[in-house]
């Protein structure tokens, strides 16, 4: 039986909704020139369905503390990035990368990429604690 433009749409229709899902969960790739204002943090993801990795370089003058914030709120510190360092970080689904700069003062500078489930990570500032 051929078919008619009847059953042609709803199976398009289906097959452009399964495409939409898998590239909403595709992997992606964020590059970006970084600025953290003295005494602020950077809060990277939350609640993603899949996990994400950070890697880059201080290019800034001041140390980064790179931490983790599970979907419960316990945080975890993962090292300092000084001047000049290299980050590569690892973090699960759900999960927050949170970027302090450890200056009051000055301005934290990195060069990032940011891999994996990228595509409904939120981004904000938060006050250091």
């Amino acid at each position: 039986m051929p078919m008619t433009t009847r059953h042609i749409v709803p199976l398009v229709a289906a097959g452009l909704a399964v495409a939409a899902l898998a590239v909403g969960s595709q992997a992606g790739t964020i590059n970006s020139n970084l600025m953290i204002e003295p005494a602020k943090t950077f809060e990277l993801g939350g609640g993603q369905d899949g996990g994400f990795v950070v890697t880059g370089t201080n290019v800034g003058p001041v140390a980064v503390v790179v931490s983790g914030k599970a979907p419960d709120g316990t945080i975890v510190q993962r090292g300092t990035v000084s001047a000049g360092g290299a980050v590569d970080a690892r973090f699960a689904s759900g999960e927050m990368a949170l970027l302090r700069n450890t200056s009051g003062a000055q301005t934290a500078r990195l060069t990032l990429k940011v891999t994996g489930d990228t595509a409904a990570l939120g981004m904000s500032y938060s006050d250091n604690p």
